[in-house]
């Protein structure tokens, strides 16, 4: 997979410093384009299908004029390089679209990329209804059909990118070209124009063997089939600064479109047999027979051109398979996940806007040569020599990626040029001559044309006169036809309304030749009235016209006026909702603040309750604790008490008994007398040790009424 990530990485932006020139070019196009073909062979087929020996044109597949009318093929081109092969599984399985995002069924891949610049999309597909070299001419004129447009950004494209300026164009005879094209595209909505500039390379021999394919017995040689191949890569280029008010994208891509050859339908009466002597060597090709269609014209129906091998027009029924590998960063702030969410639909969308384009247009022989884009300022900064060497007699093939789609101040587009093919005289009196020329041409009919003398009319017009019939049959008849419809009317006043310039069309050196010149077609006064006449009303409806003229150039500077007018208005408007807009997103902006502040306000609250709560477990986990222990050793204290009790009974009653027997005898008062003396002294001891002990009691008691009121509470 390393192969396939490093391949793509020869895709990334670059600068045009960085690009190798002169003859270190060459090698750097064949390093792009062979990385460019394993790129393209790394794409898995489209599920199903049949190898290419084995198919055969569809009969239902005609020539298109829309991208409705193109249809699947069943063909599949020839297996690439073992090497390439192994890497088609890193796409893995094909994405699901919805079938109105994609009409015309093509399958799509994505693989994440690894370079932390967002994934890559791919889509293969095989299609038969428009042949490969009307194919590859409409890629060659897709972007020359909106460098010729001037317009905002992207105006003219076909897949919504259109190019603005052509900015470098260099050619490597046998290996390809390298154009760098300034790009726009307008997005819809309030998403602002993206300006792309890309670094363009195309060939038809960027294949090699490892895309060839084998013919149907294994020792026939391989062939590579026609092919062309556009590679786009980034790239800033010193000419290119970025333009006010257009946001600079970034797109990489690779598009191909290969040519599945399939062979043609067998004679059934000419079987393919070897002869009797094992002879393989194939015989001598039938001679070029011209059809009865032939000897019509090139339009005719009928037969056709028997030529040996495979005509064009079978060659033109041949698949062909379309790839293409992109990934696009339009820059700006809109998020990369909206931008890959919406590139299949977008692909697959604008593969079908290049279609129904490429079937409509209609293919010259100059079609490659009618729209050569001139790179601005490069004409004045190179010999004509260089000129030619950098331009190819080929159209430029651009072929642009739509998904990026695909952004703006008026770029410069090429604009088309008118040379005479006959060279002008030179000179004051010719260009007067030229200028009075234009004007009758312009205004005057062609009775008066004819009557203006030789030197009136150029060596061009002669050609056409002797084509028709002579000129002077041409004046018998006017001068017949004045002599049957026109009488003499004497002199001719002046027109009032004709101007000066108008009455003097001709000067007054020339009045005497002019006179030579109607003198020698006749000296009829009929004729000279009737020339008059047609002065007069020259004069006149020139009036007319410069009248209509003039108020056509009030009416074009008062609408300017007013459209300038309104783009301020509207301008003003766009201000106003620009305003209201960052109003109302401030508005939403302090209401999501307040609500986010009012919710962690809450949440504080929340936690602080439940801390309090939790306090105030804790503590009455302690109370009820307390309140245990005091109780138990209440409960140790009054079985003591109960002990004590009697032991004191017992005591007492053993004491009495003592008293009794001691009075009985003698000397016994004397003994109790001294025994009282000793208890009463022991009595005043205990009284001190019991008022002690009692006011430490008191005081538990008293902590543990306070501990059951807080209990309570």
């Amino acid at each position: 997979m390393s192969k396939l990530h490093e391949a793509l990485s020869s895709l990334s932006p670059t600068d045009w410093d960085s690009v190798p020139h002169d003859d270190a070019l060459p090698q750097f196009l064949k390093q792009t384009f062979s990385q460019a073909e394993l790129i393209c062979n790394s794409i898995p087929p489209p599920p199903g299908g049949s190898d290419f020996l084995s198919s055969a044109p569809n009969p239902s597949a005609g020539n298109a004029s829309s991208a409705a009318e193109i249809i699947h093929s069943d063909a599949r081109a020839a297996s690439p390089d073992p090497d390439h092969a192994s890497l088609q599984k890193a796409w893995g399985k094909p994405l699901k679209i919805a079938a109105k995002d994609n009409p015309l069924g093509i399958t799509m891949y994505k693989m994440a990329g690894h370079d932390r610049h967002g994934a890559w999309f791919a889509r293969r597909s095989v299609h038969e209804g428009l042949g490969f070299t009307k194919w590859k001419r409409a890629m060659q004129k897709e972007f020359g059909q909106s460098l010729a447009v001037n317009g905002g950004p992207g105006e003219g494209s076909v897949r919504g990118i259109g190019a603005d300026r052509l900015l470098e164009r260099e050619v490597v005879e046998g290996v390809g070209s390298l154009e760098v094209y300034q790009l726009s595209a307008q997005f819809p909505g309030p998403v602002a124009p993206r300006e792309f500039i890309t670094c363009l390379m195309t060939t038809d021999t960027g294949l090699s063997e490892k895309s060839a394919a084998r013919g149907e017995v294994a020792s026939d040689s391989k062939v590579v089939p026609r092919h062309w191949m556009v590679v786009s890569v980034p790239i800033d280029h010193p000419e290119a600064p970025a333009r006010q008010g257009l946001v600079r994208g970034h797109y990489e891509s690779v598009e191909m479109i290969r040519e599945i050859p399939l062979s043609p339908s067998k004679s059934k009466s000419t079987p393919n047999l070897h002869d009797t002597n094992g002879n393989t060597e194939r015989g001598r090709s039938r001679g070029s027979t011209i059809g009865y269609a032939e000897s019509r014209g090139g339009s005719a129906k009928g037969e056709r051109i028997d030529n040996p091998g495979l005509a064009a027009d079978e060659l033109e029924t041949n698949p062909v398979e379309w790839i293409m590998v992109t990934r696009s960063d339009p820059g700006g702030g809109i998020p990369r996940f909206m931008v890959e969410r919406g590139t299949p639909a977008s692909i697959t969308t604008d593969a079908a806007k290049f279609l129904d384009w490429a079937t409509t247009i209609e293919y010259t022989s100059d079609t490659c040569d009618d729209s050569q884009a001139s790179k601005e300022g490069v004409s004045e900064q190179q010999s004509p020599d260089q000129q030619v060497t950098r331009i190819s007699t080929e159209y430029s093939a651009a072929a642009g990626n739509g998904h990026l789609a695909g952004v703006s101040p008026q770029g410069t587009r090429s604009e088309s040029t008118f040379e005479p093919s006959i060279a002008s005289h030179t000179g004051v009196i010719a260009s007067l001559t030229s200028v009075v020329q234009s004007g009758i041409e312009s205004y005057a009919p062609m009775v008066v044309q004819n009557s203006l003398p030789e030197f009136m009319h150029p060596s061009s017009r002669r050609g056409y006169d002797s084509d028709t019939s002579s000129s002077d049959d041409s004046f018998e008849s006017f001068d017949d036809a004045l002599d049957f419809a026109t009488a003499y009317e004497g002199p001719r006043s002046p027109d009032p309304l004709a101007s000066e310039s108008d009455i003097s069309l001709f000067p007054d050196g020339s009045s005497d030749v002019t006179r030579k010149g109607l003198n020698r077609q006749g000296t009829d006064s009929s004729q000279h009235v009737r020339y008059e006449k047609e002065l007069a009303k020259l004069s006149a409806r020139r009036k007319i016209l410069d009248e209509r003229m003039e108020k056509v150039r009030e009416d074009e500077a008062r609408r300017t006026k007013e459209l300038s007018k309104k783009g301020e208005k509207d301008a003003e408007k766009t201000k106003e909702k620009i305003e209201k807009e960052k109003k109302k997103h401030e508005g939403r902006y302090e209401k999501e603040l307040k609500k986010l502040e009012q919710k962690r306000e809450k949440e504080a609250k929340r936690l602080e309750d439940r801390q309090r709560k939790s306090r105030d477990k804790d503590q009455l986990s302690r109370v009820t604790r307390e309140r245990n222990e005091y109780r138990r050793q209440v409960e140790i204290l009054r079985r003591e008490n109960e002990l004590l009790h009697l032991q004191l009974g017992d005591s007492q009653n053993q004491n009495t008994l003592l008293v009794q027997k001691l009075g009985k005898t003698g000397g016994g008062n004397d003994i109790l007398n001294a025994v009282r003396e000793e208890t009463r002294s022991a009595r005043n001891r205990a009284s001190s040790v019991d008022t002690k002990a009692s006011r430490m009691s008191g005081e538990s008691v008293v902590r543990s009424s306070k501990l059951g009121q807080e209990m309570k509470d």
